[in-house]
């Protein structure tokens, strides 16, 4: 299942960029995401591991950096963990600073818990999307507030 979001940061774009696409600021915030730890160099087919809380429980991912293309999108995918994820990361300048895009692709592997997650899309998608919105304001106060250069 995949939703978006998206919201304007006020800050320049390559700020926003060096901030927001680096895995280790994921704690501050992509909501439930713990103990990240990259894994070599920031580079596509880089390794990114973390925590994430989910549903009570933590659970254990390992990601790809599948696409890094400075200071405008990049692409990081599970590799391994308790269901399917995706997530895009696209930047765009915006005449009041930097509008940010988050696409996210989650969801179940196996036919019959895909088809019960399909049975409940309408109602997961506008979740997931709420999700996203509120990480998206805590990525603009986090970037705003705090006075990231």
């Amino acid at each position: 299942m995949k939703a978006a979001a998206e919201i304007v940061v006020d800050r320049p774009l390559d700020v926003v960029w060096r901030w927001a696409a680096d895995p280790r600021n994921w704690e501050n915030w992509q909501e439930g995401v713990r103990d990240v730890r990259v894994e070599g160099r920031l580079v596509a087919g880089g390794r990114i591991s973390s925590r994430y809380e989910y549903g009570g429980s933590l659970h254990d991912f390992t990601y790809e950096l599948v696409l890094r293309d400075p200071p405008r999108r990049q692409l990081v995918r599970s590799l391994e963990g308790p269901f399917r994820f995706e997530s895009e990361l696209l930047l765009s300048e915006h005449a009041r600073g930097t509008l940010v895009r988050q696409v996210v692709d989650a969801g179940p592997d196996g036919r019959f818990t895909a088809f019960l997650y399909a049975a409940g899309a309408p109602f997961l998608r506008g979740g997931l999307r709420r999700r996203i919105k509120a990480q998206l304001r805590r990525l603009k106060q986090a970037i705003e507030l705090t006075g990231v250069r």
